[in-house]
């Protein structure tokens, strides 16, 4: 049966390449003339293929079968890590909020966290952990248990309308309990990235071992026949650097890097499943990053990204280049969500917040405080006039009306302006943006009001210069 023409030219393009190469493979009448010694390499080189393809295969499954072990519970319980610190925060606020959307949002949350905490958590018990990330896992739970007894008090207290009480629980009676849970997530969560770490170890080691045992068994054959013995140095020596090489860096914390497969065999496969496994890795540390810092509903940055964009646009500030920060706060937008619920508030704020990324540059900031309250950082605008044109034109675009099921929505915004000349520090800014937003709101809504150090806070219809 003859071969497909694509099979042909493939063969002989590689038996021409090996023969430039190696001119004893393309030596037929001398491989034939020592059959006597090219049975005995063929055995050598039998047992290296055996002894390789057993300890490859090996070595693939018990990587495979680490690495996702590990990077499934680090991925579960940095979702519990993040649902932890969510649920404190919420229950902080909660105790120090008014009755209405933004307590019910907290207790929302809440449960949500709760939720995401017990599924997590049972994952984790799927899942085949050290004895030591068990045993840090049961008291991780146990102190779970306390906090959400402590926390359960506080939020009746604070149900109750007993705002000092909830805050004694929570505060002082319960810190301990608040410290020990983050204390305690964070321990396992140390245990698990440092399982990770000794994975990637163990690899490496395992990877030397099989290449010192297939170079061994190289040299045996290379007695007989070198150049067939560099044939298959090149052939498995390569991948294993190749794949050690990868796995430092990991080792070094760099995950940027894969190994380059170039066959089907068991080292592919072993580079497959390392390529797998740091594309999970990558996936997690950025969600990771990502959750950290920016918010869940509309993508936005947080308040967090939000200050280090402005540490970042001091030096700016401070070279005379207009940098200002708009604070938005949406006017009405409680009655928006008493009225059609909390889908439709979401939507708007979803609405809202592509709004303001259309309006800006893409070197500026447009940042999600909580709640119905925004931020824009404009870092180097040309003039300060433009600040002020920029933040009209982002009031408009905000009070344009937003479709939700067959009616419309119709949001409004109160949006101060404080500029920065690198005189004060971040936090006495923001406080500026915010009292200007309050002037705006309280002098009747619906405008844009900037800071001014003298006047506390003027509209701009009788800005001056």
């Amino acid at each position: 049966m003859s071969e497909p023409a694509g099979a042909v030219g493939d063969v002989a393009s590689t038996r021409h390449r090996q023969r430039s190469a190696y001119p004893i493979f393309g030596n037929r009448r001398i491989s034939t003339k020592i059959i006597s010694v090219a049975l005995a390499v063929a055995s050598v080189f039998a047992a290296v293929g055996v002894v390789g393809l057993m300890g490859n295969r090996d070595l693939t499954e018990h990587q495979d079968h680490q690495y996702r072990t590990n990077v499934m519970a680090l991925s579960r319980m940095a979702a519990v890590r993040s649902a932890v610190s969510a649920q404190q925060e919420a229950v902080l606020s909660h105790i120090l909020s008014d009755e209405g959307f933004h307590r019910r949002n907290y207790e929302l949350i809440i449960a949500r966290t709760d939720a995401a905490m017990d599924v997590n958590l049972a994952e984790l018990h799927h899942i085949e952990l050290a004895r030591t990330q068990v045993v840090a896992l049961t008291a991780f739970e146990g102190t779970v248990r306390l906090w959400r007894s402590a926390r359960d008090v506080g939020l009746t207290a604070s149900r109750a309308g007993n705002r000092n009480q909830a805050t004694s629980i929570m505060l002082v009676r319960s810190a301990a309990v608040a410290r020990s849970l983050k204390d305690r997530a964070d321990a396992l969560l140390g245990q698990l990235v440092e399982a990770v770490a000794l994975g990637v170890r163990n690899a490496q080691a395992s990877s030397r071992n099989a290449e010192r045992l297939t170079l061994l068994l190289l040299i045996l054959g290379g007695l007989v026949a070198v150049a067939l013995a560099v044939v298959a140095a090149r052939t498995i020596s390569r991948p294993i650097r190749e794949t050690m090489d990868v796995l430092a860096r990991v080792a070094r914390g760099d995950l940027s890097h894969q190994v380059e497969v170039r066959t089907k065999d068991e080292i592919g496969q072993m580079g497959n499943s390392l390529n797998d496994t740091l594309a999970i890795l990558r996936d997690a540390f950025e969600q990771l990053q990502h959750s950290a810092s920016h918010d869940g509903l509309t993508g936005l940055a947080n308040r967090a990204l939000l200050r280090e964009r402005l540490n970042a646009a001091a030096p700016h500030a401070l070279s005379g280049v207009p940098v200002a920060m708009l604070f938005i706060d949406l006017d009405g937008f409680k009655e928006i969500n008493d009225r059609h619920g909390h889908a439709a508030g979401d939507q708007l704020l979803v609405a809202v917040s592509h709004r303001l990324l259309a309006a800006v540059r893409g070197a500026d900031t447009v940042a999600r405080l909580g709640g119905d309250e925004f931020a824009v950082l404009l870092d180097g605008m040309d003039t300060e006039e433009d600040t002020y044109a920029v933040a009209d034109r982002l009031l408009e675009s905000i009070q344009e009306a937003v479709p939700y099921e067959g009616t419309e929505l119709h949001p409004r915004a109160s949006i101060g302006v404080a500029m920065w000349r690198g005189d004060i520090d971040v936090e006495q800014l923001m406080q500026n943006a915010d009292l200007a937003m309050y002037a705006a709101k309280t002098s009747g809504k619906g405008k844009v009001t900037r800071f001014d150090d003298w006047t506390a806070a003027v509209p701009l219809d009788v800005r001056v210069g």
